[in-house]
């Protein structure tokens, strides 16, 4: 379960800060947008500009001690492989993270309260 958990933070990872990198306060768009890529370049193991389903396994499994299930890899790679082709490029992850602010930022004024956060999980 604690896994569980720790891979939805990472479902808004790329787009949310993970848990423990979570800010107390609000967040602005921008240091959230710099926050998901800073993420992705963590994930981008080789530095190709993309990362791929086996860097993300072997991020995560880094990231909490074990391997994530099949299924929480599957959700979360494939909300941030926008068009599917079996690799989420920079831009696909910035695209996705940029959607997630904007959908949590639930007044519109380009930044995210905890209680924006904790809602839009």
């Amino acid at each position: 379960m604690k896994l569980h958990l720790a891979a939805g933070a990472l479902a808004l990872s790329l787009a949310m800060p993970v848990a423990a990198q979570m800010p107390q306060g609000p967040i602005a768009r921008a240091d959230f947008m710099a926050q998901s890529k800073a993420q992705f370049a963590a994930l981008d193991a080789d530095k190709d500009g993309v990362i791929t389903r086996d860097e993300m396994v072997a991020g995560m499994t880094k990231m909490f001690g074990n391997a994530p299930p099949a299924e929480i890899v599957d959700r979360l790679f494939g909300a941030i492989d926008l068009d599917k082709d079996g690799k989420a490029t920079a831009a696909e992850v910035e695209k996705h993270a940029a959607d997630r602010f904007d959908k949590a930022d639930a007044n519109h004024d380009g930044v995210l309260t905890a209680e924006e956060m904790a809602a839009s999980r």
